[in-house]
């Protein structure tokens, strides 16, 4: 798998993970859709992807 494709994969599991928990019918799924989503910034911080944790932060004001 190259470096891009893994990437666009992790990127694509959190945007997955943010539609899963607009509508949480639980606390406790909530919390853990909350740390799968921070793990996943987490790998995209040790691949080099800078992402800001706030979107007002973000470059443009344009979220991750």
């Amino acid at each position: 798998m190259t470096h891009q494709t893994l990437v666009d994969e992790l990127k694509t599991l959190r945007r997955s993970l943010d539609r899963l928990n607009a509508d949480p019918w639980s606390p406790a799924i909530e919390r853990s859709l909350r740390l799968a989503d921070m793990y996943l910034h987490l790998a995209l911080w040790q691949l080099g992807e800078l992402e800001a944790i706030t979107p007002e932060l973000t470059q443009g004001g344009e979220t991750p």
